[in-house]
């Protein structure tokens, strides 16, 4: 069956369509996880031995931060030369020229940043002057450096989740003398490594982790909406919203939630990528103004500026405004638009008809009443069509209410100024036209989706000083449970000699080879596989490829089909199911030659070996502390 609905509708194919023209660079190298700074060495190795800098500021002197890195990287190739913590929350000039002549003074190749977007906008404009002299000013702007030319490599390792520096090609210095902020952008700013560690942000305090935070969703919103927007900057985009939103409520309430603080970091991290391919905006142009004049922190500023800027661009961004009211948690009912979309292939009339029943009278009357709802599908259509746009709108303003909302959870969570006022600002707005003046001048504004107007700015500006929002509780059950503060368990040094993991490890492999499950389960493989095992050394050889299951202990003249080579202690950690092989591998703690899918398909196989291993120790008196 078919009809012809005669109707006239508009469809919005905006979310269709591609820009006549954008660019993607993937992100440098960058690894993530609760720890993971131990695995810098190993991530640097084909730089061979380096003179590093280290670039970061007292606070996280103080809080051990610092520390952490520099015992990852003892007995390494790398050498930490000089610490350079003379970072200020707002870099200047004078900082990064002393910064510079550190790289030189101690004859530094390879720059390590550890801490916020000050300390890393610092290491990246500080080794760009180190490697071409003369003044600051001489290398301010965009893109002025040859593809050709190189700066020295570069570790980044941030402690705070809002920047993104981490991954962008963009660095802003201020100054002071000026009250302006210089930028700076070359692709060799892009570091060879970023560190994604939770555990280095667990010591920021709760209003910098809520202006942190809302800085990153900044960079989200506005890597979405504005001018230069890309599919692959919006999948970004996109993701950093949902992450950012769900955990930066249960970030500031329980510092120690690792799943909250990893979360936010890597929504910092993907906003980071958003934005240094389709850029900011208006929210930033202004944030940019009043840390220029009133040194308002960025963070609190994007955050306080955001909800202003996304309804004076609401009516040009409407349908992407949805999308980001989605992303956010708006709840309205979706299911308008897929009845309205029905209602235009009639696959709504059809469905119903093609449930009729068998019987030739049901369906002659149901035929009837197709033709009958011909006519009125058009008037259906307008309906459906009018309340669809209507419920858009309501998510799209709703996005809005949310950022609202979120600002003022936040306030309550950690005390976070709700206006200009309160963070600072005690002159009345005496400098009211300076910030409009510095703020149309910024370059995110070229970006922004609606031609940002002095009227609008100052309105903004004006608007946001003398908010009067109050501070929202949080609901209990919006925090949601805690997770466990590390994200696995460790070993260290669990087996005294080569001779203790023959005993242990061949003897579990000897356990498994006799289980009435497991056993020949394995002789069914006809797998010749060696585990090769350090610290302590140690050989154990699997061969299955006869009739009967065969271990050798130590060296043998066997060609194996597959190698697999670990420290015992992380062999100890996988048979108590503590260690995912998968990630191990990606992470070079197993290193694989070989048929490697093959053994990889042997996992499912060897789950009950899990639940086995601790039984099995205590049998052979093999006892240790729970994991650590």
């Amino acid at each position: 069956m078919c009809f012809k609905l005669d109707l006239k509708f508009v469809v919005k194919l905006e979310a269709f369509m591609l820009p006549e023209y954008f660019e993607f660079q993937l992100a440098p190298k960058v690894i993530y996880g609760v720890g993971v700074v131990d695995q810098i060495p190993n991530n640097l190795l084909y730089l061979g031995s380096r003179r590093a800098l280290l670039v970061t500021d007292l606070v996280l002197v103080q809080t051990g931060a610092v520390r952490k890195v520099i015992e990852a990287l003892e007995s390494s190739q790398i050498e930490i030369a000089a610490v350079f913590d003379e970072v200020p929350p707002n870099s200047t000039i004078k900082t990064v020229e002393d910064c510079s002549a550190a790289i030189q003074e101690n004859k530094c190749n390879l720059i390590i940043a550890v801490g916020g977007g000050s300390v890393i906008d610092t290491a990246k404009v500080a080794n760009l002057l180190a490697v071409k002299g003369g003044r600051l000013s001489d290398h301010m702007g965009a893109y002025l450096l040859e593809k050709s030319e190189k700066l020295h490599p570069a570790v980044i390792i941030p402690t705070t989740a809002g920047t993104g520096s981490e991954v962008t090609k963009v660095a802003v210095i201020a100054d002071t003398e000026n009250q302006v902020k210089l930028p700076f952008a070359e692709d060799q700013f892009l570091p060879e490594l970023a560190v994604l560690d939770p555990e280095l942000t667990e010591t920021m305090p709760g209003k910098l982790t809520a202006a942190t935070g809302m800085d990153a969703l900044t960079h989200a919103i506005e890597a979405y909406v504005d001018k230069e927007w890309s599919p692959a900057s919006d999948a970004m985009a996109l993701h950093a919203m949902k992450l950012i939103s769900k955990n930066i409520l249960i970030a500031c309430a329980r510092p120690e939630d690792m799943q909250a603080r990893g979360a936010m970091l890597v929504g910092s991290f993907l906003a980071g990528v958003a934005f240094s391919h389709s850029m900011v905006g208006m929210t930033h142009g202004i944030a940019h103004a009043l840390g220029s004049v009133y040194h308002i922190p960025h963070g609190l500023a994007n955050a306080l500026v955001l909800p202003e800027v996304m309804e004076y661009n609401l009516e040009e961004r409407m349908e992407r405004y949805v999308d980001v009211g989605y992303a956010l948690g708006v709840q309205y009912p979706q299911y308008i638009s897929g009845s309205k979309s029905m209602i235009q292939n009639g696959s709504l009339l059809t469905s119903l008809f093609k449930k009729a029943g068998p019987t030739p009278e049901v369906k002659s009357w149901l035929s009837d009443k197709v033709h009958q709802a011909q006519g009125l599908a058009g008037e259906a259509l307008s309906v459906f069509g009018f309340v669809d746009d209507w419920v858009r709108r309501q998510v799209a303003k709703g996005a809005i209410e949310k950022v609202r909302t979120l600002n003022r959870q936040l306030a309550y969570l950690t005390e976070m100024p709700l206006n200009l006022k309160d963070a600072g600002i005690d002159d009345q707005l005496a400098k009211l036209e300076t910030v409009v003046q510095t703020a149309m001048e910024d370059g995110a504004m070229l970006y922004n989706p609606v031609e940002p107007q002095r009227k609008a700015v100052r309105a903004i500006v004006q608007t946001v000083y003398g908010n009067n929002d109050k501070p929202l509780c949080v609901p209990v059950n919006q925090l949601g449970q805690s997770s466990e503060k590390k994200g696995s368990g460790s070993f260290q040094n669990v087996f005294s000699d080569s001779e203790t993991v023959y005993r242990v490890i061949g003897g579990f492999f000897e356990r498994l080879k006799e289980h009435e499950k497991m056993g020949p389960e394995l002789a069914k493989t006809k797998l010749l596989i060696q585990f090769i095992y350090k610290k302590p050394s140690a050989v154990i050889t699997i061969d299955a490829r006869g009739d009967e299951l065969a271990i050798y202990h130590g060296d043998c003249d066997l060609t194996p089909e597959v190698t697999m080579s670990m420290n015992a202690d992380f062999a100890h950690l996988f048979w108590h199911g503590k260690a995912n092989l998968i990630t191990a591998l990606t992470k070079r703690e197993v290193k694989a030659r070989g048929n490697v899918p093959k053994t990889i398909k042997l996992l499912p196989v060897l789950n009950p070996a899990y639940a086995l291993y601790p039984v099995y120790l205590k049998e052979i008196g093999f006892e240790l502390n729970d994991l650590k």
